[in-house]
């Protein structure tokens, strides 16, 4: 299934609905066919939505959440010269990963590296790292992207490591998950550092996504989804409530979908990691 990209105040980020600066992408998201929809939304409206919690993280320089940076794109959906942006984090020495679509210019394609920035741990104003990208890898069938960057990030900030396939198929509904991102909060400055919990749902019918019920606004994308011990199961993707409105009745339960790092997402990845 196809899905509609919009954009609104600068941001990148998904849609049900056909908006101004729509544009078509080629990225399949499982989630979104009827039976995965409707499993979904049975099981979001079986936990409370305060289930879900959005709070404020900050750019603590002792937390794991460290790792966890604002890609910037000047040559996004508005065109070169005008910013578009997504979360991402840090997975190894020299390895940022993020949705494919967070990298994109404004017909869906990879941008040249030279328009992409890395700011670790950013928190509004403060913007401890800053980091250049060398190049950019999409990776096949998926809505990921792995960025390579100019200095060893690793001399600052320790990986998050991704959950191994047996992890991920120990993962059961109910169990929490936890993020940090970029995600709108009722304003025009996506630069606010957010700490999320979200319950797991299940996994989509062809395993390639994680569904959950999750507090995801846009600016979020790329966001990695982690256990308590911060491992990294998936990587937060789309919502249906994203501007604290209910866009229908999958936005009033708050279900969402994250790409998975389960077999060959995950198998390809690390393959383009260093």
């Amino acid at each position: 299934m196809k899905r509609r990209l919009f954009v609104i105040t600068g941001v990148l980020l998904c849609s049900l609905t056909t908006q101004a600066h729509a544009m078509e992408t080629d990225y399949y998201y499982d989630g979104l066919k009827p039976n995965n929809l409707q499993t979904g939304y049975e099981r979001a409206k079986s936990y409370s939505n305060s289930t879900t919690i959005m709070k404020l993280q900050g750019n603590d320089s002792k937390s794991r959440y460290k790792a966890v940076g604002y890609i910037s794109n000047k040559n996004g959906w508005a065109g070169e010269g005008e910013e578009s942006m997504g979360t991402g984090f840090v997975i190894d020495d020299y390895t940022v990963l993020t949705n494919a679509h967070v990298i994109g210019d404004k017909n869906g394609n990879k941008v040249q590296a030279k328009y992409i920035r890395f700011m670790m741990n950013r928190d509004g104003k403060k913007i401890p790292y800053n980091f250049e990208v060398k190049d950019i890898v999409k990776i096949p069938s998926a809505d990921l992207a792995v960025l390579h960057t100019k200095n060893r990030l690793t001399a600052y900030v320790k990986p998050l490591k991704l959950a191994t396939d047996w992890q991920i198929n120990q993962l059961r509904p109910g169990t929490p998950l936890y993020s940090v991102g970029y995600p709108y909060h009722g304003t025009d400055d996506y630069t606010t550092r957010y700490w999320n919990q979200a319950v797991f749902l299940g996994r989509s019918s062809n395993i390639t996504e994680l569904m959950t019920k999750d507090r995801f606004r846009a600016g979020a994308s790329g966001s990695p989804l982690v256990d308590a011990n911060f491992n990294v199961y998936g990587v937060r993707t789309y919502s249906h409530k994203l501007y604290n409105v209910n866009d229908d009745k999958y936005g009033r339960v708050e279900l969402a979908g994250a790409e998975s790092l389960y077999g060959y997402s995950g198998a390809k990845v690390l393959q383009y990691s260093y």
